[in-house]
C-alpha cells in the first residue's frame, strides 16, 4: 500500500514585499519611525529611482537596512514603489511595528488580495505585553467588525482551558486570530491557520552571570525559528508567512538558537562533572573548554563562586556533603537544596510543594478578559509576606477540597482562579522530587501510593514524622532562604509600613528592583525584615523581581552558604555575610560563636547522611539535638 499526501504550498511575504501590498503608510509623526528620522522631510519620485540605479551605490550585503541612504535601498531591493522605499528608510526596523500588523490584519480580513478568504490568522509576537498591546489595539480598530472575529491570546501564563480554545471551530463567516509567542511554533498546532504574520522576535532566557541574573530578553529569531513559524500555515489549504523583517535581514539570521550551555547558569552541570571524578579536585576550565561549544572561562568561574556561595564547593572547588548530595540530583541547585532540607527538618510535604511551584509555575491565573476587573486571586492566601507560602495554602486548600471529592476540589480552584491543569501538574512534581529523594537513599517510603481523585497522598506516603513541621513558615522562609540564595535583596533604611509595590529595593550589586505587581506581596504595608529572597528577576523598563519571599535574619543568616565573620565595633558585635551586605546586631561575641556553630553543625547533618542516606537523623540524639537547636532557634527569633 503507498500512502501519499498533498504537500500544500506557503509563499512568504518579507517587510518590502507586504509594505507594497497594502501600501501601508508611515506617518510623519509616528512613533515607528527611527528617531534619529523623525524631523526629516523625504520625498522620491521616478527620477530618484533612476538615478540611484544609474550611481550603482550598492551597499555591502551586512549592511543592515536602517543604515542605508535610498540610492543604496533602491539598489538593494529593486522593483518596488517609492512609498515602500520611503517606508523602508524612515522605518525602525527593531522595534515591533504594532500599525503595520494591525494594517496587514485589516488587508487580509478585507480580502482585497489573491490568498485565501478564509482561515485563521497566527501572528507571533515575544511576549505578554506585546499580545496585550496588540489585542488592544486589534479590538479598537476590528469594533465594527467584533461579529465576525475572534481574538485569542497564546502564551504560557495563560491556563491550559483557556489554551484550548484556540482549537475550537469557529461559526462560518468568523475568522479567528491567534495571538501567540513561539509556544505556537512546535507546542501546538492550529489546523485551519491559513495567515502566518512573523514579527521576527522571541524572548529568550539568559543568564548575565556578572549580575547574577535570569532574564528573559527579546531577540531575532533563527532560522530555525522562520522554518517552524512559516510552517504553521496551509495546513489545510495553500497558506501565506507574512514576515516583517527585509529578506537581506533574514539571510544574516543565525541558522540555529544560541546553545543553552552559552545561554544558562553552568552550576549543575559542574557538579556533575564534579561528582564524576569521585570528588577530586579536576580543572573544570579544561575540561569545559574541550565541549562543542565551550562557555567563556569567565562564566565557569563565576559559577564556581556561585557554588561556593551556595556551600556545595569548597574553596579547592571540590564537593563538600551538600554539594555531593546535590549532584546527585537532576534538578537546579536550588531546588536541590530545598528538598534535602526539607527531609532533614521534617516539613516534606510542604517542601515537595514549594519546589514543584519554583520548578513549574504558580498555579494562579485570572482569564484573559477579566484581567482588569479581577483583584490579583493572590492576596486572599497571603501569608508571611510569601509569594511561595501563599501558594503554599492555596494549593494546601485545594488538597482539603479534594479530600471530599473531586467535584469539591474543581469548584474551588475554579472559585480562586487556579489553573486545575497546573495544579496537577505541581501534584505529578512532588512525587518526582519524592522519587529522586528515595532513589538516593535519603527517604525512605512506599511510592506505590499514588495519587488519586487529584489527592496528591505524599502525606500518606511519607508519614507524619518526616511532616511534623509542616506549618512552621518562619522554618519554611529558612528554606526557601537556602533554595534562592543569593537572590536577595534588601531595604536601604528598613521602614515597617510601606507600599511594597514602590519601594526600590537593592542587589548586592547595586541594582535598584521593584516587586512586580502581580506578586502577593506587592500590597504589602508591613515588613518585619529588610531582606527579601526572589525567584527570578524580569527587565522591562524597569527590573522587577517574581516570586517574592520575605526572609528573617537568622534563617538568612543560617541557610546561606557565604561564610560568617564576627566584628566588634564601637562596643558592638556585628554577624555579618557576603563582605557586610548582609548584618546583625548580636549582644556578645557567644552569641555570634552560636550561630556559627549552628551552620556547622548543619555540615555535620549532611554528612551524615552521605555517608548513611538511610540513617534517620531523629533517632540520633546527636542529630536530633542539632535539628531542635536550629528549629528553636528560627522559630522562636
Amino acid at each position: 500500500m503507498k500512502c501519499t499526501k498533498e504537500v500544500l504550498t506557503v509563499e512568504q511575504l518579507f517587510l518590502e514585499d507586504i509594505l507594497e501590498k497594502t501600501g501601508y503608510v508611515l506617518e510623519e509623526n509616528s512613533k515607528f519611525i527611527r528617531r534619529e528620522k523623525r524631523n526629516i522631510e523625504i520625498s522620491i519620485d521616478d527620477s530618484d529611482i533612476q538615478r540611484a540605479i544609474s550611481s550603482l551605490d550598492f551597499a555591502k550585503e551586512s549592511d543592515e537596512d536602517e543604515d542605508l541612504t535610498i540610492e543604496q535601498l533602491i539598489n538593494r531591493y529593486p522593483d518596488y514603489s517609492n512609498l515602500t522605499y520611503k517606508n523602508l528608510f524612515l522605518m525602525n526596523h527593531n522595534d515591533i511595528n504594532y500599525e503595520l500588523i494591525e494594517t496587514i490584519v485589516e488587508w487580509i480580513i478585507n480580502g482585497k488580495h489573491d490568498y485565501p478568504k478564509t482561515g485563521s490568522i497566527l501572528i507571533f509576537l515575544p511576549g505578554m505585553t506585546e499580545i496585550i498591546t496588540l489585542i488592544d489595539l486589534l479590538d479598537e480598530t476590528l469594533s465594527p467588525k467584533k461579529n465576525k472575529i475572534v481574538i485569542y491570546p497564546l502564551h504560557s501564563s495563560i491556563s491550559t482551558e483557556e489554551q484550548n480554545r484556540v482549537f475550537q471551530q469557529t461559526k462560518d463567516g468568523v475568522r479567528k486570530i491567534i495571538i501567540s509567542t513561539n509556544l505556537a511554533e512546535t507546542s501546538i498546532t492550529i489546523n485551519d491557520c491559513v495567515f502566518v504574520i512573523d514579527s521576527g522576535k522571541m524572548k529568550e532566557n539568559r543568564f548575565n552571570s556578572d549580575k547574577n541574573m535570569e532574564c528573559l530578553q527579546s531577540c531575532w529569531v533563527s532560522k530555525a525559528n522562520v522554518l517552524q513559524r512559516k510552517g504553521r500555515a496551509g495546513r489545510v489549504m495553500p497558506g501565506v508567512c507574512i514576515h516583517l523583517y527585509t529578506s537581506n535581514r533574514f539571510e544574516y539570521f543565525a541558522a540555529e538558537q544560541t546553545p543553552e550551555i552559552l545561554r544558562i547558569s553552568l552550576e549543575s552541570l559542574l557538579l556533575r562533572i564534579q561528582l564524576m571524578h569521585d570528588g577530586r579536585k579536576v580543572d573544570l576550565h579544561s575540561i569545559l573548554s574541550r565541549v562543542l561549544d565551550p562557555p567563556k572561562p569567565k562564566e565557569i568561574t563565576n559559577a564556581i563562586i556561585r557554588l561556593q556561595d551556595a556551600g556545595a564547593f569548597n574553596s579547592d572547588c571540590v564537593l563538600t556533603p551538600l554539594g555531593h548530595h546535590l549532584a546527585k540530583l537532576p534538578v537546579t541547585v536550588g531546588i536541590g537544596k530545598l528538598i534535602l532540607y526539607g527531609a532533614i527538618f521534617n516539613c516534606l510535604d510542604s517542601v515537595l510543594t514549594i519546589a514543584a511551584c519554583l520548578s513549574y509555575r504558580n498555579p494562579f491565573y485570572v482569564p484573559f478578559e477579566l484581567r482588569e476587573r479581577i483583584r490579583n486571586p493572590k492576596f486572599k492566601f497571603l501569608q508571611a509576606n510569601s509569594d511561595h507560602l501563599t501558594i503554599l495554602k492555596a494549593y494546601t486548600e485545594w488538597q482539603a477540597a479534594c479530600r471530599r471529592g473531586k467535584n469539591f476540589g474543581r469548584t474551588f480552584a475554579k472559585q480562586n482562579f487556579l489553573s486545575i491543569y497546573t495544579l496537577n501538574t505541581l501534584a505529578d512534581l512532588k512525587y518526582q522530587f519524592l522519587e529522586l529523594l528515595v532513589s538516593i537513599g535519603f527517604v525512605s517510603g512506599n511510592l506505590y501510593g499514588r495519587r488519586s481523585n487529584m489527592v496528591d497522598n505524599i502525606l500518606t506516603i511519607t508519614g507524619p514524622e518526616l511532616n511534623m513541621n509542616n506549618q512552621n513558615y518562619k522554618l519554611l522562609q529558612g528554606l526557601i532562604c537556602a533554595a534562592l540564595y543569593p537572590n536577595i535583596v534588601k531595604l536601604d533604611k528598613h521602614p515597617n509600613q510601606l507600599n511594597a509595590q514602590h519601594l526600590a529595593l537593592q542587589t548586592r550589586n547595586n541594582i535598584l528592583v521593584k516587586i512586580h505587581p502581580t506578586s502577593a506581596v506587592s500590597q504589602t504595608h508591613f515588613f518585619s525584615s529588610p531582606y527579601l529572597a526572589y525567584q527570578q528577576k524580569l527587565k522591562t523598563k524597569e527590573i522587577f523581581i517574581l516570586e517574592v519571599s520575605m526572609i528573617p535574619i537568622l534563617p538568612l543568616i543560617i541557610f546561606s552558604g557565604y561564610d560568617l565573620n564576627i566584628e566588634h565595633r564601637d562596643g558592638k558585635f556585628t554577624v555579618s555575610l557576603d563582605h557586610g551586605w548582609v548584618t546583625f546586631e548580636v549582644n556578645s561575641f557567644y552569641a555570634g560563636e552560636f550561630l556559627q556553630d549552628m551552620r556547622m553543625d548543619l555540615g555535620i547533618l549532611l554528612t551524615q547522611k552521605m555517608q548513611n542516606p538511610l540513617l534517620n537523623l531523629l533517632s540520633c540524639p546527636r542529630s536530633k539535638k542539632i535539628i531542635d537547636r536550629i528549629i528553636n532557634v528560627v522559630t522562636n527569633e
